[in-house]
């Protein structure tokens, strides 16, 4: 990601960015729970890096380099987790879900701020 970084940085003040919200880092996670969460996490952010609208911010090389990377943990991750991850967690507090909302929150702050190369940045930072 630090390859993705503009050369030049400006000065960019836009409302605050969905933070991700770490409670889900500070539960007792059984390793395939954890694992679970991160490839989660791991596909959201390989769907929102990937998505044509970042191609314009960021150097093709690095981010061409940080998809595949991406690609091949999501790919070692998904060996590692039974296809049903639905069992892996009971009640209303589902992580899955959490994640999916926070991901929700960066596309609909990116929309709000046009996909802007300031907005990218902060996507950048806070991944």
């Amino acid at each position: 990601l630090q390859d993705m970084a503009p050369s030049h940085t400006q000065p960019c003040h836009l409302q605050e960015p969905p933070f991700f919200n770490d409670t889900l880092l500070h539960n007792n996670l059984r390793p395939q729970q954890a694992a679970a969460i991160a490839l989660r996490i791991l596909q959201r952010l390989f769907h929102t890096l990937s998505n044509n609208s970042s191609r314009q911010h960021w150097p093709t090389q690095p981010r061409n380099n940080l998809l595949n990377k991406l690609q091949h943990h999501l790919h070692h991750l998904e060996q590692c987790i039974p296809n049903n991850t639905a069992g892996l967690f009971k009640g209303p507090r589902n992580p899955l879900l959490a994640i999916n909302k926070y991901f929700g929150r960066i596309h609909l702050f990116l929309d709000a701020h046009n996909h802007s190369a300031c907005a990218w940045d902060h996507v950048r930072i806070e991944a």
